[in-house]
């Protein structure tokens, strides 16, 4: 059986009206895009304290995935991101896109400092190197809903393997920036097809 990989793209925010996570996810979507291999499903997920992570689950519980790739923005970012751990860190600052914000400083009063992933974050750097783009392996997914809703994911086991890319902003919505969408669309389809590739040598 194909593997079955769900990719989620975080919505626009007020510190990215127009998210080129959101705007690469569905470009993938609406092209009916899938790794060699395997299934892809796509989800546009709020920035929202209340709602990203059950976003996610609840799609998982109607549709169970082998993998879930989830890309976000890093506003301000020059390379491609991809991220090794979700810490139990939260901004009490911070309000979502519905002006709400996390009770505590913690995510999970109960869980781990931190959780690494199992997904192939070299393989999945490689790839994206080699599709010509500038990317680097992260220690520091933020505090904000990024951060918050790759951790949800790997604390409730979501998934076999749970990923997260951040992106760049991108000059179609940025004057200046060095990225363009197609640069977003095709790092994301590198990450996806290093995964897919990984589990099928697993």
């Amino acid at each position: 059986m194909p593997a079955r990989l769900l990719i989620c793209g975080f919505s626009a925010f007020p510190d990215a009206i127009r998210n080129p996570a959101q705007a690469s996810v569905e470009a993938l979507a609406a092209e009916g895009w899938s790794p060699l291999g395997a299934q892809a499903d796509f989800l546009t997920v709020p920035v929202a304290w209340r709602g990203s992570a059950e976003t996610i689950l609840q799609r998982l519980v109607a549709e169970p995935a082998d993998a879930v790739l989830v890309v976000g923005v890093a506003v301000g970012a020059t390379a491609f991101q991809v991220e090794r751990l979700g810490r139990n860190l939260a901004s009490l600052e911070r309000a979502d896109d519905l002006g709400e914000r996390w009770p505590a400083s913690e995510i999970l009063a109960e869980g781990p400092g931190e959780i690494r992933t199992l997904a192939p974050v070299r393989s999945m750097a490689a790839a994206i190197g080699r599709a010509g783009l500038r990317v680097e392996l992260s220690d520091d997914a933020g505090d904000y809903l990024c951060n918050f809703t790759y951790y949800r994911l790997m604390a409730a086991r979501a998934a076999p393997t749970v990923a997260f890319l951040h992106v760049p902003q991108v000059h179609e919505y940025v004057p200046g920036a060095a990225f363009a969408l197609a640069n977003v669309v095709r790092a994301v389809q590198a990450a996806a097809e290093a995964l897919v590739e990984a589990r099928a040598e697993a």
